[in-house]
């Protein structure tokens, strides 16, 4: 097996069929658990990250803190991959709270995976995500832990996925909202609830920026704007970038018309 970078658990050894978890505790000190059976005190999303990012020479990745959901959660990420997923987990609004390279997995086969992302959905699910790059998701020893690790999950009735980092113009997309995703740009309710009501017929996102804020030289209403439709309060009729023409509705908070 190839050497990974910040292997913490290569010491480990399973000579057991179970998957087993292992995790960093109180004072960094190993907690584990072998998935044969639901463990009743395990909770991957509260688990603080058992990786570190390390720069080493020639490093293609850009690792870095994103301030996830509506309490601004500080969760690494260690490629802008990761980052752009994060976005996306973000925007979609099902995500409430994020825990990064929450834990490694050891297999009897002497494969170690470590899974990227830790994640509680609203319906108190939770999902656990591997990043990866489409061009590199297809390579063999990735599908090997994958399926390991799905089956790991299964275990634990954890659901399982794998995110590629949306591309092109949807990744444009995501961070021109994402700028402005903070509270300095939520409109005020009685402004908010008036360009609901004007947008329950379909506009352009100039209209709508314009009826937020009429001072167009100041850019002020996209900026709004862009807050609303991060939040999916307003949401695009149609794929593609974002410019001025594009249609837009009302949306009702979960990507929704």
């Amino acid at each position: 097996m190839p050497t990974l970078h910040n292997n913490p658990y290569a010491d480990v050894v399973n000579d057991t069929p179970y998957p087993l978890l292992i995790t960093k505790g109180k004072g960094g000190r190993r907690k584990w658990w072998f998935l044969n059976e639901p463990a009743r005190d395990l909770d991957p999303v509260t688990f603080e990250p058992c990786r570190s990012s390390n720069e080493f020479p020639h490093r293609r990745n850009y690792p870095g803190l994103y301030p996830f959901g509506e309490d601004r959660h500080m969760v690494m990420f260690e490629s802008l991959t990761e980052l752009a997923c994060l976005m996306e987990l973000d925007h979609r609004g099902e995500v409430v709270r994020v825990a990064a390279q929450p834990f490694g997995l050891v297999f009897g086969d002497r494969t170690i995976h470590y899974p990227d992302f830790a994640a509680r959905l609203r319906d108190g699910t939770t999902l656990v995500i591997d990043v990866k790059p489409l061009e590199f998701a297809t390579h063999d020893r990735f599908v090997h832990a994958a399926v390991l690790t799905e089956k790991a999950c299964a275990s634990q009735k954890w659901r399982y996925c794998i995110m590629h980092g949306c591309q092109g113009w949807q990744r444009d997309n995501l961070e021109w909202m994402c700028a402005f995703r903070y509270e300095e740009y939520i409109p005020a309710p009685a402004l908010a609830t008036e360009l609901a009501d004007f947008l329950a017929v379909p506009r352009t996102m100039e209209e709508a920026a314009l009826r937020l804020d009429p001072r167009a030289d100041l850019g002020i209403g996209y900026a709004l704007l862009s807050n609303m439709m991060f939040h999916r309060r307003v949401v695009p009729l149609e794929q593609g970038p974002l410019y001025p023409g594009l249609m837009v509705i009302a949306g009702d908070g979960k990507g929704k018309k």
